[in-house]
C-alpha cells in the first residue's frame, strides 16, 4: 500500500505533525555538532527531508543547507517553503550523488526504519559516509528501540484549521522485527465533504548495538544517546575520522564502488 502522506495527501503532512518542534530539535543537532566539529557547521545535508521544515530551521544558522527526498510531492512543498536557493535533490537514501561534500549530515524523523534489512542500511550509511567532510558528523535519529516498543498501543492524531479537519487512528502490529503501522484517515475539507482513506508505514526494530556496529562498519566513530523524553529512540552520533579507513576511502561522493550500487538517476528539484 503506497504512503499516501508521502504522495498524494503530502499536502496534509505538515498539518498532522502541527505541533512537532522542528526548531528545538534543529537547534539541539546545531549545538551537537558544533560540540563534534570544533566550531558552528557552514553546511548541512538533510537526508529524507520531506517538507522541509527543518532546513527552514538549519539554515537560521548554517549558511548552507541541501535536502534529499525521494517524494516528488513533499519536495514541491519544500521548495515552495526554502524557495530557489535551498538545492533540493530528488533521489533514494541508499543512492543518491551528490558533487558536494558537507559538514553534518542528518536523518530526522525515524526516516532509517523504512530501511528494511542490514544491506539497505549498509547502503545508506555508506552514502552518508561519503558526502561527509572528513571530521563532519552525521545525526541519525532511530525508529522506536526494541526494548521500548509496546504491542497494542493506539495513536489518535487530531488536526483542526480554516483549511481541514483531519482525525487519524494508527494502529501497529509486529511480526518479529518488522512493525506495520495502519493508519486510517477522516478527512474534511469545506466543500468537499469527509474523505477516508488508509496508509501502512513498515519499518524495521533494530537494536542499538547492531545500529552502531553498521555506522563502524562502514568507518564512522559512533555513539548514541536517547533522543526523546521517553528513551523509545536514539539519536546515533557518528563522526568521519579526518583519516578515513572507510570503504569510500576519502574519494569524492561520485567515485565510490563497494555496496553503494548504480549511479542513481537523481535530479535537481
Amino acid at each position: 500500500m503506497a504512503i499516501a502522506l508521502y504522495g498524494r495527501r503530502a499536502e496534509l503532512y505538515d498539518a498532522i505533525y502541527s505541533d512537532k518542534e522542528y526548531e528545538r530539535e534543529a537547534a539541539r543537532l546545531v549545538r551537537l555538532a558544533t560540540r563534534r566539529l570544533g566550531r558552528r557547521p557552514r553546511s548541512l545535508l538533510d537526508v529524507a527531508c520531506g517538507t522541509g521544515r527543518h532546513l527552514v530551521a538549519f539554515r537560521r544558522t548554517i549558511p548552507r543547507v541541501e535536502g534529499v527526498d525521494r517524494s516528488a510531492a513533499m519536495l514541491r512543498i519544500a521548495r515552495r517553503r526554502l524557495g530557489p536557493r535551498v538545492p533540493l535533490t530528488r533521489a533514494d537514501m541508499r543512492r543518491f550523488r551528490l558533487p558536494r561534500r558537507f559538514d553534518v549530515v542528518v536523518c530526522l524523523f525515524s526516516g532509517i526504519g523504512y530501511l528494511i534489512g542490514a544491506r539497505a542500511r549498509a547502503e545508506a550509511l555508506a552514502r552518508w559516509f561519503a558526502h561527509l567532510d572528513p571530521g563532519g558528523v552525521a545525526l541519525i535519529e532511530g525508529w522506536v528501540l526494541p526494548t521500548t516498543w509496546k504491542d497494542g498501543h493506539v495513536a489518535l492524531q487530531t488536526y483542526r484549521g480554516p483549511d481541514a479537519t483531519i482525525a487519524r487512528l494508527s494502529t501497529p502490529v509486529r511480526r518479529g522485527r518488522i512493525t506495520t503501522l495502519r493508519m486510517e484517515y477522516l478527512l474534511h475539507r469545506p466543500g468537499h465533504g469527509v474523505e477516508r482513506f488508509r496508509e501502512e508505514h513498515r519499518m524495521e526494530l533494530v537494536p542499538e548495538r547492531e545500529i552502531l556496529a553498521a555506522l563502524r562498519a562502514t568507518g564512522f566513530r559512533a555513539r548514541a544517546e536517547p533522543f526523546d523524553v521517553s528513551g523509545s529512540r536514539a539519536l546515533y552520533v557518528a563522526v568521519r575520522p579526518r583519516e578515513s579507513r572507510g570503504r569510500t576511502g576519502g574519494r569524492a561522493p561520485g567515485s565510490e564502488g563497494g555496496r553503494g550500487g548504480p549511479r542513481a538517476r537523481s535530479k535537481a528539484f
